[in-house]
């Protein structure tokens, strides 16, 4: 059935994306295979971590993996040497079209807090621990997750797949069989494939966790080359059972990525394939509940983006639904069924269910986002970098630097249909990521979901579940089912922020509200997370004193501050970590209180990180 939400579709003035990677300081680096995102020095924005396509040489510089730290200014520097990456994979084996060095998979195996990073190989995996002071550690040799050393592992992935709560790791190899490591809780892993066959016997590229069966287990979804994608169904973590064929999910085109969304706003996971279009079209698995799907592709008009490989659903315009992009690259001048395989720029599809019509158009060139086809893509990341609230993409290319397009719907939409939430998670039972939370928000009689695991195309991110909003202010309800089984439900959250949810703390569910509604609102706050220090935008449309109050979460208040005499119009607060007596505030979670007269907004969060 057709869901449509009224006031919540706008047009745009001019594209969306603009590049940017120059102005990023990202055109500096080149020739990359992977790209996944995470806060990994934990100082509120998102930083990037690159696989270098060729065998590790010091003085070729296009050889490098390069960490790139964000900068907070719309900017990012090259940290690779000094975080620990100065010395890297290398291997005397033939480069082929796959690559040496392949993916990267951010994730907290130790729920410590700080984001881990593991990295697949030809010839061996490589596991760094997160020092929490923005190195990293090789722990390979300690863990006991080298993967195949004999083969080509392709991509990995972080998820709880028995649910005790800490994060396992899977391994996809496109030459031998997957590997399943077991977290055992100690900082070692155990190598279980075999107990829970769980090997494959595909060319695995990616693989994403869903839970299909809607029992709290997680079941695992395989892109396999040239044969079928692969359904492995979870038996309460015991075992596993392959059934692709039973859930209509045995596609066998030649399966690189994979992309899971609600694009028809059902409340059920849909799944998107990216293959090579000339062998055989990308399918759209449309969930129909029951346990079964159903592929139309074609009818939603996205079966064709070319030689597929990293592939993301996400609401790049803030009307609601869910859009699709695909990056695309040949792996060299190919003939498949004696057609001559060309180079294509990538494919954005615009989701149109908004505007009332069920399915995607192409809206490659529209929205500014097609690239070149010099670059030959392969991994994909969509991210908000500059912290405005709206999704901007990278995209790892093999023969040149990588793309960064910034969105620029914000700024250059001709209505104000553009809100948006941005939603950090963090589980306590749970793993400290959250990956396996479902997330779903409700505005008025229309729900929307998101389904978060972090994972894709030869990388794996740590970051918020975003929301675009539309015309809404207000959501009236969000609800989070984590991955350990726990329901919350937190009202009245105001839009265009971003909040931090933590599992099972009830008293960071506060909104911000307007009580009662008043000549008082909050216009932004930023950066949030924040280190040095926040601002709070305030619009006022009255005269008189502007009372701040920061409060922690035991209701205690650590700061105050009044403004008086205040004309109506905008005014800009600032608070820098501190309390009342000038000390600063230890890292955690805090709340603010602002009054003007009798009105009252409270309740939004902030995060304060360690300090400089």
């Amino acid at each position: 059935m057709l869901l449509i939400l009224v006031g919540m579709t706008h047009s745009l003035a001019g594209q969306i994306f603009l590049r940017a990677e120059e102005e990023a300081k990202l055109d500096q680096i080149s020739h990359m295979n992977g790209v996944a995102a995470a806060d990994y020095d934990q100082d509120g924005d998102l930083d990037l971590f690159f696989t270098g396509f060729h065998s590790f040489v010091a003085s070729d510089e296009n050889t490098w993996n390069r960490l790139m730290k964000n900068n907070g200014d719309g900017t990012f520097a090259d940290v690779t040497v000094e975080a620990g990456f100065g010395i890297q994979f290398s291997s005397n084996a033939v480069l082929s079209t796959t690559g040496i060095k392949l993916g990267v998979a951010w994730g907290d195996y130790d729920n410590d807090g700080y984001p881990d990073i593991y990295l697949t190989n030809r010839g061996g995996n490589l596991l760094y621990h997160n020092e929490g002071d923005g190195t990293f550690t090789d722990v390979t040799a300690d863990t006991g997750v080298e993967g195949c050393l004999q083969c080509f592992n392709s991509s990995a992935l972080w998820w709880d797949h028995d649910r005790d709560g800490d994060l396992d790791l899977y391994v996809s190899v496109l030459d031998g069989p997957n590997i399943m490591y077991e977290n055992l809780g100690d900082g070692t892993f155990e190598d279980i494939t075999g107990l829970l066959d769980l090997g494959g016997d595909g060319v695995t590229w990616s693989s994403v966790p869903i839970d299909i069966g809607k029992d709290g287990f997680l079941d695992l979804y395989l892109a396999n080359d040239t044969q079928i994608n692969q359904l492995f169904e979870n038996r309460s973590g015991l075992s596993y059972k392959e059934a692709s064929r039973a859930y209509r999910l045995a596609d066998e085109g030649a399966g690189m990525g994979l992309a899971v969304g609600d694009y028809n706003h059902d409340g059920l996971f849909d799944i998107y394939v990216t293959n090579i279009y000339s062998h055989q079209s990308n399918p759209l698995f449309t969930n129909l509940g029951g346990r079964r799907f159903e592929n139309h592709a074609e009818e939603m008009g996205v079966h064709n983006a070319g030689w597929g490989w990293g592939t993301k659903f996400f609401d790049c315009d803030h009307d609601g639904d869910e859009d699709l992009f695909a990056v695309t690259g040949v792996v060299s001048e190919q003939y498949i069924y004696d057609i001559l395989q060309e180079d294509t720029e990538n494919f954005f599809f615009r989701n149109t269910l908004m505007e009332g019509t069920m399915g995607f158009e192409n809206w490659s060139v529209e929205s500014g986002a097609s690239g070149g086809i010099e670059g030959r893509a392969r991994g994909l990341e969509v991210l908000d970098y500059d912290n405005d609230g709206d999704l901007d993409m990278v995209i790892a290319n093999l023969e040149m630097h990588p793309y960064l397009f910034r969105n620029n719907v914000i700024e250059d939409s001709d209505s104000d249909t553009n809100n948006w939430i941005k939603i950090w998670l963090e589980g306590s039972e749970s793993n400290r990521n959250a990956f396996g939370s479902e997330v779903k928000i409700t505005i008025g009689d229309q729900s929307y979901y998101r389904w978060y695991h972090g994972s894709g195309f030869y990388g794996q991110s740590v970051q918020p579940v975003h929301f675009g909003l539309g015309d809404a202010e207000t959501i009236d309800e969000i609800q989070v089912t984590w991955p350990l089984g726990l329901v919350q439900k937190f009202s009245d959250v105001t839009a265009n922020n971003t909040i931090y949810l933590i599992e099972g703390e009830i008293t960071t569910a506060v909104a911000e509200e307007l009580l009662p509604a008043g000549p008082i609102k909050l216009n932004k706050q930023f950066p949030n997370p924040f280190k040095d220090e926040v601002t709070f935008e305030f619009e006022i449309d009255a005269v008189g004193t502007l009372e701040l109050r920061i409060y922690s979460l035991l209701g205690h208040t650590v700061n105050k501050q009044v403004h008086r005499g205040q004309n109506q119009g905008f005014i800009a607060v600032k608070w820098d970590g501190r309390n009342l007596t000038g000390t600063s505030c230890p890292p955690g979670f805090y709340f603010f209180e602002a009054t003007l007269g009798k009105y009252r907004i409270n309740g939004s969060f902030v995060k304060l990180d360690g300090r400089s």
